[in-house]
């Protein structure tokens, strides 16, 4: 007798109910036994069983099921899993457009290029949607303390995918209908790279000055991969982020800022026994200059920091590389740079642990010109 009610009882339920002879509750899309054990559930009589499904039994015991109007069909692991990256994907670029890019701009015209000319990029081109994507999801990061982790993770993993395209695409043609794209792609990997730098936790203490020599390289190839299309990015949809980019020789620096460049040049003019190290040198030394004019111009944006990566030489590079004191002392007065656009969320925290670190690898005879970006940066002047 009871077997055969369970036998009748189960007519109606799913296949997997029914070949194992137990009761369903006939709750779609996943009833109740399939959803404990984990099983694939399907029905069969999808009419009997949504009309049943307003009537069964487990609603009457206070489990409401889907509405009729509302039941599909049944959907397996790959459909889930394809729905879940759909609403990651709308998520993100929701913030993007509606948060993110505000962050990234003081001018309302660099504002509405990452707003709307960006986004509307990257709907052309799959490696600058993630990489929209990863910015996004490391901007939330910042402010969702208590889910952080799954935020980096979600940023590296769109970061992965980003890059992969990235690096395909500057291998390829590079045309005037995809510059802008690349250009675009390259400063959001910047911005991600600086954040992830800090934001991340570390299994070991962060090491700041490593983490620049990846951004260094990938920010001073960008006008050299580009190379004669140059001026075609500059009148291209992401024309803003090249005004003000002209250096402004008619500023004045601050007595501060000129007497610690010329502290630079003239230990550069005594410690430098070959002339192509001097120059070297040298022209780090006047494109930090330049740099702290464009960040003291009428209009300046946060994005100006990354001016002195992208002029700074490959020999320049290989001297920080290999730990030389005239390197490593002109690098800790590019921490006064990041440490002036703090304000910023992708730049936070950057000029305090550079100088941090800067401070244990600079030997005791070269201390003396960390004296003023560690007055600047320590002590928040």
């Amino acid at each position: 007798m009871s077997s055969r009610r369970k036998h009748s009882k189960s007519r109606h339920g799913c296949s997997q109910c029914k070949a194992a002879h137990v009761k369903c509750d006939v709750v779609q899309p996943i009833c109740g036994k399939c959803m404990k054990t984990g099983k694939n559930c399907e029905f069969k009589n999808l009419v009997n069983a949504r009309f049943l499904n307003t009537h069964s039994t487990s609603y009457s015991q206070g489990h409401p099921t889907t509405p009729p109007l509302l039941v599909t069909g049944p959907q397996d692991n790959t459909t889930i899993a394809s729905e879940n990256v759909l609403w990651d994907e709308l998520e993100l670029m929701h913030h993007f457009s509606t948060v993110t890019y505000a962050t990234l701009a003081t001018r309302n015209d660099l504002r509405q290029m990452w707003q709307i000319q960006v986004p509307r990029l990257a709907l052309k081109q799959k490696y600058l949607i993630h990489g929209l994507f990863s910015v996004a999801a490391l901007h939330m990061a910042h402010s969702h303390l208590d889910n952080q982790s799954s935020y980096i993770d979600r940023a590296i993993r769109h970061h992965d995918i980003s890059i992969r395209g990235f690096s395909l695409e500057l291998q390829g043609n590079i045309t005037k209908e995809n510059i802008a794209s690349l250009f675009s792609c390259a400063a959001m990997t910047a911005m991600f790279a600086f954040s992830l730098a800090i934001l991340r936790p570390h299994e070991e203490p962060s090491r700041p000055i490593e983490e620049l020599f990846g951004i260094f390289t990938l920010l001073r190839g960008m006008p050299v991969v580009i190379g004669e299309m140059w001026n075609l990015v500059k009148e291209s949809e992401i024309a803003p982020m090249f005004i003000g980019r002209q250096v402004d020789d008619s500023i004045v620096l601050s007595d501060d800022v000129t007497n610690a460049m010329k502290l630079l040049e003239d230990r550069n003019q005594l410690t430098s026994t070959l002339d192509s190290d001097r120059h070297t040198y040298a022209l780090a030394i006047k494109g930090l200059r330049d740099c702290f004019k464009l960040i003291s111009s009428k209009d300046r944006n946060n994005g100006m920091a990354f001016s002195w990566p992208i002029t700074v030489s490959q020999e320049y590079i290989a001297f920080l590389r290999s730990r030389r004191q005239m390197a490593l002392v002109i690098l800790a007065h590019y921490a006064v740079i990041l440490y002036g656009v703090r304000d910023t969320w992708w730049a936070m925290g950057w000029g305090s642990k550079l100088i941090q670190e800067l401070d244990q690898v600079v030997e005791d005879e070269w201390k003396s010109l960390l004296v003023w970006p560690m007055e600047n940066i320590v002590r928040g002047r």
